[in-house]
């Protein structure tokens, strides 16, 4: 059965691969590509989600906002369902509430909706953003995760990627995410799709836990986890990257209830974590817990909810980075007052 199945997957495959190829040669000269008179700064990815996209758009608002500027979130806020807001906008209003997100599928709508009644917002971050071709963008950021496996992979239904490697050239910097050592392998084989090296590398580290339960939040040190026995619920596109850090830390998985990418956290779920006993916490990210405290009574849990705090640090080039966040948002700005002026 599977071999029909992969032949079918792997027409399927190339027949997606044409229809990229004509919508980007489309989009290259320019068709039905749009601007806002702002500055917009894209943070995407080639594959189907797990390359840390929301800590690397948390941190490119935090140097925005550093630098002095007003900035703005678009997103598509995939997964949301039943009029809810998506996982990721609600993460984003929980880190960042003073800072507008925009939500809808089509960005540039949505942008020329919001814009004029936020007239102090001069910088746009477009989260998912590398495929949404009809939005220009000032800065184009690409991450790859460094466990992904570019250029072997093939595009979708038969692999992971939205676009082939090659789409690559058209960004203006790769940045490579969940990686522990610069790997000069990786960075070749980056380098031979994109025509340079990475820009940076980053990993995501746990900073520390949160611990919820009836009687409140706190904040605890990560060793807490070390040899408690955990019952995990990863709606996630890497789950196994949670997995490791866990087995790093010394803690023990005792059940993981399974949940897809995205998923909606339902009362099943709520009732079967309610009934968890044989275990010293449930552990869930931040992607998850925004959705599943609506859903669970707190009062009725026997263990206490665990959600990591998810950092983004860089390995090697993190003031490039900023230097070209820096650069997109002044040449931006002095396009602005030669219009003014002309």
């Amino acid at each position: 059965m599977s071999g029909p199945l992969d032949a079918a997957r792997s027409v399927a495959s190339r027949a997606y691969s044409a229809a990229i190829h004509w919508r980007n040669r489309r989009f290259d000269r320019g068709k039905g590509v749009s601007r806002v008179d702002r500055c917009v700064i894209s943070v995407g990815n080639l594959s189907m989600g797990g390359t840390g996209k929301t800590p690397m758009v948390r941190w490119l608002l935090e140097q925005l906002v550093t630098m002095g500027s007003h900035p703005a979130v678009v997103t598509r806020g995939y997964g949301a369902r039943n009029g809810q807001d998506a996982d990721e906008v609600l993460e984003y209003r929980d880190a960042n509430p003073d800072i507008p997100i925009f939500v809808g599928g089509d960005r540039v709508a949505v942008l020329k909706s919001e814009l004029p009644r936020h007239p102090e917002v001069d910088c746009i971050v477009m989260d998912d953003g590398f495929q949404h071709r009809a939005l220009h963008r000032d800065l184009d950021i690409v991450l790859i995760s460094a466990h992904e496996p570019i250029g072997t992979d093939v595009v979708l239904p038969a692999g992971r990627l939205r676009e082939p490697p090659a789409s690559l050239q058209r960004a203006d910097a790769v940045i490579v995410t969940g990686s522990r050592t610069i790997d000069s392998t990786l960075a070749a084989r980056i380098e031979s799709f994109h025509g340079q090296k990475p820009l940076a590398w980053c990993s995501h580290s746990w900073s520390s836990l949160t611990i919820i339960d009836a009687s409140g939040y706190r904040e605890v040190e990560i060793d807490w986890l070390h040899r408690r026995r955990v019952v995990v619920r990863l709606g996630i596109g890497s789950p196994e990257t949670v997995r490791s850090q866990l087995r790093v830390l010394g803690a023990v998985i005792a059940n993981e209830r399974p949940a897809r990418d995205h998923q909606p956290f339902s009362q099943a779920e709520a009732t079967f974590l309610s009934d968890v006993l044989d275990a010293d916490a449930i552990l869930m990210t931040a992607k998850d817990w925004v959705k599943a405290r609506d859903v669970l009574d707190l009062n009725r849990l026997k263990v206490p909810i665990v959600v990591p705090r998810l950092e983004l640090r860089f390995l090697e080039g993190e003031a490039a980075l900023g230097q070209l966040v820096h650069d997109a948002v002044a040449d931006d700005e002095d396009r602005s007052l030669q219009d003014m002026s002309s």
